[in-house]
């Protein structure tokens, strides 16, 4: 009898410390934060991770101390118990504390945020292991100040203008705004960081609504936003609507190959025709926006851009076009470039000095070039025969670019050429026009704005 009284007490014994094993670990609770935390006005959020493998989360408190004190700005306990049953225990938690300066009376400046966490050990007197960790806060509840250096500026819509303005401090971001759409900002050539000085290109979209606000904005680090009214005069302006009669040959031609190239069915000639000038297109323009975000913050040209030689203008600028096919509108699209016809296979040469950002198949621009001139501007030359030009190559104005062709879609050689400020198409007779680039954007970029 004894025996099984004593086997028993063996037992129980081995039992009970196999449960209370997890709770005499000593490994403290792991935390994952950001090395630091910037608060604007609009308020912040601070990202925490807290795991514990072992006897699993109990609780955390996160204080804030700054010049003027400090308090606790959250609490909270975790589900879990002293006696074994892990298993119930939290073992990683994912966190979102929102911080707004004005609520916790937070002043601006420098501030530390404490972080404390506790597990369910048996350590420190059953008050478990603990891992505390300080994350240096800054707020900044001050908005960048803005100011507009450019006069008067008249730009047609369609057209292009360019602004010069100064903010007080290292944005995050800052730019032009034409109602909806964003032209961001650059460093002004040839002025000190130190300056503040700032230079933008921008459009008046086509598609954008009637008399859009033009406005300076600027978001600093901590996303506070400024703004700033911009003396803009807009210019309405009237674009051609032409219909396009697409022939059988044209459908026979040039519709089974290209389909064929950007996946899609050949079968039905009209059907591959619409989905390659609506599906295709636009998968065409996001990628040239894409290729368009990487613009040097440099200024890589000088003085106007140039029209390709001995050229004739076949098509211009935002023609919106219904295609026909027998009588019966089958597309449509908006023209955003224009269309130059010079002799057959003729050589196709840079606008202005540039990088060539892309050079290669893009859908519907068959083989395509796009340089980048810096400061968001870059042009783009499509329907190439062939091409002399490599992504990354250095051009200067005049040099060969390749050969006009009819690649992509297109239904005879010529060059379609366009400009794009930002992720906007934009007039090029502006930028061939000497006078206009002197008036409108060199007066811009002088050592001291007007």
């Amino acid at each position: 009898m004894r025996a099984w009284i004593l086997l028993a007490l063996i037992a129980a014994v081995v039992v009970g410390g196999v449960l209370a094993w997890p709770h005499l670990e000593g490994t403290p609770p792991e935390i994952e934060a950001p090395a630091e935390v910037l608060v604007g006005s609009e308020g912040g959020t601070l990202s925490l991770v807290l795991s514990d493998a072992g006897a699993g989360l109990r609780s955390f408190e996160l204080r804030i101390r700054h010049g003027g004190g400090g308090k606790t700005v959250v609490e909270q306990q975790f589900a879990g118990d002293h006696l074994g049953a892990t298993g119930l225990n939290t073992q990683r938690e994912e966190i979102e504390i929102p911080i707004q300066a004005d609520g916790l009376g937070i002043p601006d400046g420098a501030a530390t945020l404490v972080l404390s966490v506790r597990d369910w050990s048996w350590r420190d007197a059953g008050r478990g292991n603990r891992s505390e960790l300080s994350i240096p806060l800054q707020v900044d509840t001050v908005a960048p100040r803005i100011a507009v250096e450019s006069g008067l500026t008249y730009v047609y819509r369609g057209g292009s203008g360019a602004a010069a303005y100064r903010v007080d401090e290292a944005s995050g971001s800052d730019g032009v705004m034409v109602g909806e759409t964003f032209f961001r900002g650059y460093p002004m050539p040839g002025s000190a960081p130190s300056e503040g000085r700032r230079f933008a290109l921008f459009a008046i979209p086509v598609d954008a609504p009637a008399s859009p606000p033009v406005r300076v904005v600027a978001t600093d680090a901590a996303g506070n936003t400024s703004r700033a009214r911009f003396p803009a005069r807009i210019s309405e302006r009237n674009f051609s609507n032409d219909p396009i009669r697409l022939s059988s040959r044209f459908l026979e031609d040039v519709i089974p190959d290209l389909a064929v190239s950007v996946g899609v069915d050949p079968g039905d000639r009209v059907a591959a025709f619409q989905q390659i000038n609506s599906e295709v297109r636009a998968r065409n323009e996001k990628q040239i926006r894409e290729i368009v975000a990487a613009s040097s913050d440099q200024r890589l040209w000088s003085g106007a851009f140039e029209q390709l030689r001995n050229s004739k203008v076949t098509s211009r600028f935002a023609e919106h076009r219904t295609y026909v096919v027998n009588g019966k509108e089958v597309s449509q699209a908006t023209h955003f470039g224009f269309d130059l016809a010079s002799n057959a296979f003729a050589p196709i040469t840079a606008s202005g000095t540039g990088v060539v950002l892309f050079a290669g198949d893009l859908g519907i621009y068959g083989n395509c070039v796009l340089i980048d001139h810096g400061l968001g501007l870059v042009t783009l030359y499509g329907h190439l025969s062939q091409l002399e030009v490599t992504a990354g190559e250095q051009v200067q104005k005049k040099q060969e670019l390749g050969r006009s062709g009819a690649t992509g879609l297109a239904g005879g050689d010529h060059l379609h050429f366009a400009i794009l400020v930002g992720d906007t198409y934009v007039d090029p007779l502006e930028w061939w026009d000497p006078r206009w680039v002197k008036s409108h954007v060199e007066v811009r970029l002088a050592p001291s704005a007007p």
